[in-house]
């Protein structure tokens, strides 16, 4: 009895205690245990349970206040939230995203509205139903999970389109005036019957109608780079000819300071994939930038060398060096030096620079420090050239066999395209060329705008406006005063080029205004890239079936280039939604060894193939060739 008496006290206690253990842990905060029942040693353990489950108990209140106050802020944003699983849907939404994305509900198939891997590093600005949205994600702890938050920039957007539209009309508005007043000072300092005086005062005119020439040059430049307006048209360019021609350009500017200037050029080095007239652009802003950062006396020099498959060009100068506040925002819009060496630039030069070294996938860095000078480094995607490739790239493989209606009155050019085995009609008006392009089937058009004039407009607006003509690849021929206004097209500068000319005519045949959609992993960008760039081909890349989805819902593309041996190559494959004038299934896969995994087919080329002429090219071609006219 004595022994069981014992038990019993030590038991109950213990029982007590389990239980309010399982009903702590299901949930039930308020679980106590009597303090006063048992051994001393089973009290003790009862008083710490009781003031755990109090604090606890504290815990679940403070979490519940904060879930509470976290899901009243979430129902309060003016942004959508989207919460995705891991199994491709939607599992929770705010009200915002109700009105912003009605489609995105809990259950509902995620589709994204941009591509992933630029949602995750940055915010990305998305045109859906009138309204534009700044997309981003963030990835939870579930794989395949993710945050996306949606917010909607329409009146910013619109703004800033306004505030561009501004500087854009004020700017071209500018131009005009400014290009007569240069002209009349140009007259005046060349006259005789000046005094000293009177020259001297014409000569200060002279220097700052420049300036304002350069502030209104590069106003345009930014506006229309803001606005994704500037068209890159590269080509295999050599760079060391534009090295120099950049040099004679800026010579007597350095002679009149004194600067001496050197330029490192092996004659061997490969040429680079590049707009020549914008990567001169580069030259210039870099040099006239260092030109104005060095003392007199100073030397300035440029090098250029090949290094794996890119062309690293550095410009380096002997000036003032720069402070680490000052290359923390050197490639700012209108950022400048501090105000102690003299006339400085407009402060958008090296904003440009950046800009269109980015839009040639290449990169720029700066190297710099006080009292020692300033080195940049831009960094360009080089050609990768084989032995059959013609001077001047593989884009000319498109023209032998190919028919040309060349509209004004230049019969010149017709011998110029003659030893590519061009054929080449030659009409005089705007008028006649609509007649001709109807009467009978050209490959590409090209309009002297300088010798057609109005009609020649006219004539490609009407290409441009006609159902059936509208996809002609169309070649303008226009003075460089003129090419601000055709931003977005194939532009050859006057006087001519026989090699502008061809390159351009080639490369507007093969890209056609065509989309093609690379589909890869990173690792693999770079060669595909480069043989892609050759021929002139534009592209766009998808790292996964999310990003399929999604830019073949946001954009047509007509032909796909895919990795086989990618993660989910099979899934991309079958996400491809291809239009356009093909009938057949134009999508090529590509690996690093030419080899793929069951479900892709035989036809899987290397990726050294991938972007060559005939495998591209091959997609290309329409589906039914017309017979030759004539």
């Amino acid at each position: 009895a004595l022994v069981a008496g014992i038990l019993t006290a030590v038991r109950r206690p213990l029982d007590a205690l389990l239980s309010a253990a399982g009903r702590l842990a299901a949930g039930e905060v308020g679980a106590r245990v009597p303090e006063e029942d048992g051994p001393q040693e089973l009290r003790q353990l009862a008083r710490a349970f009781n003031a755990m489950a109090a604090d606890v108990a504290s815990a679940a209140t403070l979490v519940e206040a904060e879930r509470r106050r976290l899901a009243t802020t979430v129902r309060a944003l003016g942004d959508a939230l989207v919460t995705t699983g891991s199994d491709g849907r939607v599992a929770e939404v705010n009200p915002r995203a109700g009105e912003l994305v009605p489609h995105l509900h809990p259950g509902a198939p995620f589709v994204p509205l941009a591509p992933l891997p630029e949602a995750l590093t940055q915010e990305v600005e998305v045109e859906r139903e009138g309204r534009t949205l700044a997309v981003t994600a963030a990835a939870l702890e579930d794989p395949g999970a993710h945050v996306w938050t949606i917010r909607d920039v329409t009146e910013r957007a619109r703004l800033e389109r306004m505030k561009s539209d501004f500087v854009a009309t004020a700017s071209h508005e500018l131009r005009s005036p400014l290009t007569s007043i240069k002209g009349f000072v140009e007259l005046l300092e060349a006259s005789r019957g000046l005094t000293p005086r009177q020259q001297e005062w014409v000569g200060i005119v002279h220097v700052s109608t420049d300036r304002l020439v350069e502030l209104v040059n590069d106003l345009l430049d930014v506006t229309r780079l803001e606005a994704g307006q500037v068209a890159i048209h590269r080509r295999l360019t050599d760079v060391g000819e534009l090295v120099a021609e950049v040099a004679q350009l800026l010579s007597p500017r350095l002679a009149a300071k004194g600067q001496a200037f050197a330029a490192d050029v092996p004659p061997d080095l490969p040429r680079a994939i590049v707009d020549p007239g914008r990567l001169r652009q580069v030259l210039v802003n870099l040099l006239t930038n260092a030109h104005l950062y060095t003392g007199a006396g100073g030397r300035l020099g440029v090098t250029l060398r090949a290094e794996g498959d890119t062309l690293v060009l550095r410009v380096r100068d002997t000036g003032r060096g720069m402070e680490p506040e000052e290359l923390a925002n050197v490639f700012d819009r209108f950022y400048r030096g501090p105000e102690r060496d003299g006339p400085q630039g407009t402060g958008l030069g090296l904003s440009i620079v950046r800009s269109l070294v980015e839009l040639h996938r290449g990169t720029v860095g700066i190297e710099s420090a006080p009292g020692e000078g300033t080195t940049f480094e831009v960094r360009l995607p080089r050609a990768i050239e084989r032995a059959s490739t013609a001077p001047g790239g593989t884009v000319r493989q498109a023209l032998p066999g190919k028919r040309v209606l060349l509209v004004g009155e230049d019969a010149h050019l017709a011998a110029l395209l003659e030893p590519h085995g061009v054929a080449s009609v030659l009409v005089k008006a705007g008028g006649d060329g609509l007649a001709a392009l109807h009467a009978r089937r050209y490959d590409a058009v090209v309009i002297d705008l300088a010798r057609a004039g109005a009609p020649g407009f006219e004539l490609l607006r009407a290409v441009r406006a006609d159902p059936v003509l509208r996809r002609l690849p169309v070649v303008l021929l226009s003075e460089p005063s003129v090419r601000d206004a055709l931003s977005g097209e194939w532009v050859v500068d006057k006087p001519v080029e026989p090699d502008a000319l061809v390159d351009t005519l080639g490369g507007a045949i093969v890209a056609d205004r065509i989309r093609v959609l690379a589909v890869g992993r990173p690792a693999v960008r770079r060669e595909l890239d480069a043989g892609l760039d050759a021929l002139g081909v534009a592209h766009e890349w998808a790292t996964d079936t999310d990003d399929v989805v999604a830019m073949c819902a946001a954009r047509h593309y007509e032909v796909a280039l895919v990795e086989a041996t990618m993660e989910g190559a099979a899934g991309a494959v079958a996400a491809l939604d291809l239009r356009g004038r093909r009938l057949r299934r134009s999508v090529l896969a590509f690996s690093e060894d030419g080899t793929a995994p069951d479900g892709l087919g035989p036809d899987v080329v290397p990726v050294s193939l991938a972007g060559a002429a005939p495998a591209v090219l091959g997609l290309l071609a329409p589906d039914v060739t017309e017979p030759t006219a004539g």
